[in-house]
């Protein structure tokens, strides 16, 4: 059980960095719950043509969001909790082997979907088999699964044999499939405006404290108490209404009118004003998410991204120190450069690998021409008849997004850089433009886990996660290795040797890592920041309105 050493202590030092921030209003005295009732919770992104609602389909639609919505519908092995450790959801409690790898999960014996079928085996076998059936393998990142030699077991007791080590298993079977719902359907079709039985013409189903009701494209998804029973304690509220506000302006005057209960907003400039206000409460973590810029070295993004002095240059053309400070300078003082793209402030690891890259134009001007790179009369260069222009996407409606790219786009262009602005609807760059690699540059967070796989999904060679088709054999080889290591250490010491080759490397650009700001009504209670890749629905079964 070495490596659940690992998170735990990796947990711990993450967990040291939390800030906690008091909204103007206090209650007094134990919290009275009311039975029943609405939550509208506002919700920056979703819907939308692009937007598909199941998460087993990682590459396509694992987007953060989704994540809140279907946490309290569809449940997995483990929850990833507050502290940045794994808690059993599904499971009552798990053995571990090694020689083989083998993961014995003892599920819940009142495990249950809401049509009264069991949750067993036979569930986990199904999920594993979608993972690696070819017909996904565009749409689900088969790291892990393909490693799996076999699932045995029918009913509560279901062990998992490998055929070689897999250090990250805790991040399989965080969704599981109801097989006797979904056996026999395509799953790149069958959950995309529902979770639901279409073999009971598609009513809801979950193995959770609510149902997926109700999906409007145009407006928002509810949530309705599962009412015949899950493994936990009932739902205190009846419902949950997540309402689509995509505009981050809109999403904090809903809060500040009443026309929301809570919002879980990025950070953006006018939170700091929400403090202040009578009836609300904020609080704030330092999360486990971080901004990053994307940079395309496929068919589709600007040619001269290929080459590696390329994009050192654009690194080199954007200050983000200073963006930082003038983005979160008022929320978050502490909040400064990222430095690495393997770890995270706090964690085990973490090393200033990108830190040699500072603002400096004169420095980029030298890199064009060395590289026979000739400016315009706009002051934009050209390297051998390409311009160095590049079309900037992020998520239409953020503010502080906005403000980021404004930021970066004027400091670019005096270093003779140009940066054009691209924002899509955040269904349009996370359905479409990042899996089909069809950007040049693309701004937005990734939320991961204390466990570090996920590197091995940004970085490897031909990996659907690897939007960037950034491909390194070396790091590659090292990244296998590191997902076959279950020694801590070793498995350590193989991440930031791979950290610092993609610093010089550059096939992104780490901008900061951003903290979380859960804002809601003193009327309500049992919400709880999780500055994590689960988020705060993760107890929705305990929100109640006061």
């Amino acid at each position: 059980m070495h490596r659940r050493k690992l998170w735990l202590l990796a947990g711990v030092a993450l967990a040291a960095l939390a800030l906690a921030a008091n909204g103007s209003a206090r209650v007094s005295g134990p919290e009275r719950a009311s039975a029943g009732g609405t939550l509208v919770f506002g919700a920056e992104q979703g819907g939308g043509p692009d937007w598909c609602l199941n998460l087993i389909l990682d590459v396509d639609c694992n987007a953060f969001w989704n994540v809140m919505f279907q946490t309290p519908v569809v449940r997995g092995a483990f929850l990833f909790t507050p502290k940045f450790t794994y808690q059993n959801d599904l499971i009552s409690r798990y053995t571990f082997q090694k020689n083989p790898q083998r993961i014995t999960y003892y599920i819940r014996k009142n495990a249950r979907w809401s049509d009264g079928v069991q949750v067993t085996g036979k569930d986990w076998k199904f999920t594993w088999q979608t993972a690696i059936n070819p017909k996904y393998k565009d749409h689900i990142d088969p790291l892990g699964w393909q490693d799996i030699r076999s699932v045995v077991g029918n009913g509560k007791v279901v062990k998992v044999t490998f055929k070689r080590n897999f250090a990250g298993w805790q991040n399989l079977f965080a969704y599981i499939l109801p097989r006797h719902a979904l056996q026999g359907t395509d799953m790149l079709t069958v959950w995309n405006d529902c979770i639901c039985n279409p073999k009971k013409g598609n009513a809801p189903i979950a193995d959770g404290p609510f149902l997926l009701t109700r999906f409007d494209r145009g407006s928002g998804i509810t949530l309705s108490k599962n009412t015949r029973g899950w493994y936990g304690k009932p739902a205190k509220l009846n419902s949950i209404v997540f309402r689509f506000i995509t505009n981050t302006n809109s999403e904090i005057q809903a809060i500040r009118s009443g026309e929301v209960d809570a919002i879980y907003p990025q950070p953006q400039l006018a939170l700091a004003d929400l403090r202040n206000q009578s009836g609300l409460k904020v609080v704030t973590h330092q999360s486990l998410s971080w901004e990053h810029i994307e940079i395309e070295q496929g068919a589709h993004g600007n040619p001269l991204a290929k080459q590696r002095w390329l994009r050192q240059a654009l690194i080199t053309a954007v200050n983000r120190t200073a963006a930082a400070k003038a983005l979160y300078g008022t929320l978050n003082s502490s909040v400064g450069a990222l430095q690495s793209l393997v770890r995270l402030h706090g964690e085990a690891g973490y090393a200033n690998d990108f830190a040699r890259w500072n603002y400096n134009p004169s420095k980029v001007e030298s890199m064009m021409k060395a590289h026979n790179c000739t400016k315009g009369g706009d002051g934009i260069y050209s390297c051998n008849g390409t311009k160095v222009s590049f079309l900037f996407e992020s998520t239409a409606g953020n503010a502080l997004r906005t403000l980021a790219f404004t930021i970066f786009q004027d400091q670019a262009a005096k270093a003779g850089i140009e940066l054009r602005n691209g924002f899509v609807p955040a269904g349009t760059l996370f359905g479409s433009h990042l899996p089909d690699h069809n950007f040049d540059l693309a701004m937005f967070t990734q939320l991961v886990t204390v466990d570090p796989h996920y590197v091995v999904s940004n970085f490897s060679c031909g990996n659907a996660s690897n939007y960037t088709e950034y491909c390194n054999r070396q790091v590659t080889r090292w990244l296998s290795q590191s997902d076959r290591e279950l020694n801590p250490a070793k498995r350590l010491a193989l991440i930031k040797r791979v950290g610092k080759v993609l610093g010089t490397d550059v096939p992104m650009i780490p901008l900061f890592q951003r903290p979380t700001y859960l804002v809601y009504k003193t009327s309500f209670g049992g919400l709880v920041d999780n500055p994590t890749s689960q988020g705060p629905s993760y107890n929705a079964e305990s929100w109640f309105k006061k």
